[in-house]
């Protein structure tokens, strides 16, 4: 299980890029994980690349809860890059 450590995300008129950090509290002295966040022009809307080269897969849990937290996010703030609620659909 991973606990947000930190989240930044920086908007212009229509394009945002920012990071998500995690830890992991059952490991506190590991590095924290670290997800980039980008903008996209498709959907999702987003690009998420994880520092970690290895880590990349979409199923690695920072990538998964990232992902989760910018869905979460721009779901409700599609205004903030240019779009609309049907762009984020509900599951």
């Amino acid at each position: 299980m991973l606990q947000l450590l930190s989240l930044t995300l920086a908007y212009d008129d229509t394009r945002f890029f920012g990071s998500v950090m995690f830890t992991d509290p059952d490991h506190p002295d590991d590095k924290p994980a670290v997800v980039l966040i980008d903008h996209a022009d498709e959907a999702p809307w987003f690009r998420l690349t994880n520092v970690d080269p290895t880590a990349q897969d979409p199923t690695v849990l920072a990538m998964v809860e990232a992902d989760r937290i910018m869905r979460f996010l721009l779901r409700y703030t599609p205004d903030r890059i240019s779009r609309t609620v049907s762009d984020f659909p509900q599951p």
